[in-house]
């Protein structure tokens, strides 16, 4: 039945982006006006910002979504009332996977990676082809069409397949998958990797290949190091090649398909006491230095571990402080915003993934050399002292629930 509203729609409205997106999902069944008023595109994005808005001004960074695919586990890492609460959403990702999709996956390969999060919507890979978006929020999932020029999974095993970016593009009101296929081939009578790089519009529900910028396969994008958005740019740490001891910067605009590539800090160890080794089919890192590529509260950071000889770990953040006035994506000063004096670290291997808005700095553990249990601590300066999760995982987002579609 047909209702009207006794508050003003535009009070109204102020008063529904206050509410999480499971009370929205419920009362658009009040009336026509509510449905309506909730599912539109601009109320799920004014609701997004309003939540996302809410949690800087708490003080909270929001939830951090982590995921563990060697353990097929998935979780939520928040606060509540001053504790940390770790959520166990592994059987919302099984509730809202399709039987048939998870059907027409390699058997191996059934548990996906997460390739980034944006706007509340989860990208999802499995293997090295198969590829979908979540929002747990509304449980809507989507598959995505495989690449192009990869008609099967053992040709994606050959050439190899990376997704390396997933971004919402506010020019198109789109999101977006940047992807990389690699090849084999030969520059200047040398064996090299090159890579193509192709760009899926959830709008079209297709892929196209990126024209520009072409030089940027010289560099080799190096996903252990993390990736970081900061409005609709996409930023990596890269090598030049496995032996290399430079790890340039690149980024990529998603709205202008443009790749540009500059250099890190002076000082941050991006550029020295460092090289590159295969071990187990990887590409691995032995040196001092480790760093990650990420986000200080809502900029563009450099998280850089500093392994002493004795085995110690000291933690640095470098933030990007200014921008060059005739080229806003590229950084033009940095700043070394946090500098944890060495710690002991008990032989292990440590790696600062993550900071929170609380202080305190999300931290990757590995215990032996390589090994494939990486435990997640959260580590606190100001105490020096370690709180271990109980979990392990690979890589952490951060995550505001959205109303957003995926219906394209």
């Amino acid at each position: 039945m047909e209702t009207t509203s006794i508050l003003p729609d535009d009070v109204l409205e102020e008063i529904l982006v206050r509410l999480p997106v499971k009370y929205l999902l419920q009362w658009k069944c009040v009336c026509k006006l509510w449905y309506s008023l909730i599912g539109n595109y601009d109320f799920a994005k004014k609701h997004y910002h309003f939540q996302y808005a809410m949690h800087g001004a708490d003080k909270d960074a929001g939830p951090l979504f982590l995921d563990s695919p060697s353990k097929a586990q998935y979780y939520l890492l928040t606060k509540d009332g001053g504790d940390d609460v770790v959520l166990d959403i592994t059987s919302d990702l099984e509730r809202d996977i399709p039987p048939t999709f998870i059907n027409d996956c390699e058997p191996r390969k059934r548990s996906p990676r997460c390739m980034g999060v944006i706007n509340g919507v989860i990208g999802l890979q499995w293997g090295r082809t198969r590829l979908a978006l979540w929002n747990p929020a509304t449980r809507e999932f989507k598959d995505v069409p495989r690449w192009p020029n990869i008609p099967d999974n053992k040709a994606a095993e050959q050439f190899g397949g990376e997704i390396h970016g997933l971004v919402f593009d506010q020019q198109a009101n789109d999101f977006k998958i940047l992807g990389a296929i690699n090849f084999e081939g030969r520059e200047d009578d040398k064996v090299t990797i090159i890579y193509e790089f192709h760009l899926y519009s959830l709008k079209s529900n297709s892929w196209k290949r990126v024209e520009k910028g072409t030089s940027c396969r010289l560099s080799i994008l190096y996903s252990e190091t993390g990736a970081c958005l900061n409005n609709g740019v996409y930023y990596w740490l890269t090598y030049k090649d496995i032996w290399s001891i430079e790890n340039p910067i690149l980024s990529f605009n998603f709205s202008t398909e443009i790749f540009k590539e500059f250099e890190p800090p002076k000082g941050s160890g991006c550029r020295s006491n460092q090289h590159m080794r295969i071990f187990r089919g990887r590409v691995m890192c032995d040196c001092k230095y480790q760093q990650i590529i990420g986000k200080y509260k809502e900029g563009i950071a450099l998280f850089v571990t500093r392994t002493l000889e004795n085995l110690d770990c000291s933690f640095e953040i470098w933030a990007v402080t200014k921008f060059r006035e005739d080229d806003h994506e590229v950084p033009l000063s940095w700043e070394l915003v946090v500098n944890v004096e060495p710690i002991h670290s008990f032989n292990w291997s440590l790696t600062v993934k993550a900071y929170r808005a609380y202080g305190d700095l999300l931290v990757m553990v590995r215990r032996g050399d390589y090994g494939r249990d990486q435990e997640a601590c959260l580590y606190d300066p100001s105490t020096h002292t370690y709180n271990n999760l109980g979990l392990t995982f690979a890589s952490c987002y951060k995550y505001v629930e959205s109303l957003f579609s995926l219906s394209g």
